[in-house]
């Protein structure tokens, strides 16, 4: 049993052979897992359920997965940004978002979940990140 066990996370990912390696690594690691392969489809699942945790694919084809990080942050959900492109393939009003570089690596996704779920338990952490990500920090 781990800190991830039994969490429920979104995963919004637009290809589906990686969407399904993620989701596999999620699942042997006890999660619960939505996967939402559109931007519509991320932000309906967001509005409409409950998540702990989320991991956001930066692009969705033609769309970015920014609006479903503005909903998760609207409700104090932490998540975190996967991208080929590392750091550099974030915008840089989400500059203080945890990033890691895809192909998903199992003990990079993990560390970093798990550390989304520490600093979640530490209010003062997650709400000086907030307010880095709107302009305030």
């Amino acid at each position: 049993m781990t800190a991830l066990t039994g969490r429920r996370v979104l995963l919004v990912e637009d290809e589906s052979l990686v969407a399904m390696l993620a989701e596999d690594m999620l699942l042997d690691w006890g999660c619960e897992v939505a996967v939402a392969m559109r931007l519509e489809q991320a932000l309906a699942l967001v509005r409409d359920q409950t998540f702990d945790l989320a991991i956001l694919d930066v692009n969705l084809g033609t769309a970015r997965s920014y609006p479903v990080a503005d909903e998760l942050l609207a409700r104090a959900i932490p998540f975190l940004f996967a991208t080929g492109y590392g750091r550099h393939g974030v915008d840089h009003e989400y500059r203080d978002a945890v990033v890691i570089q895809k192909p998903y690596q199992g003990s990079q996704m993990r560390g970093a979940l798990e550390r989304l779920l520490a600093d979640a338990a530490m209010p003062g952490r997650a709400a000086a990140r907030e307010g880095c990500l709107h302009g305030a920090g």
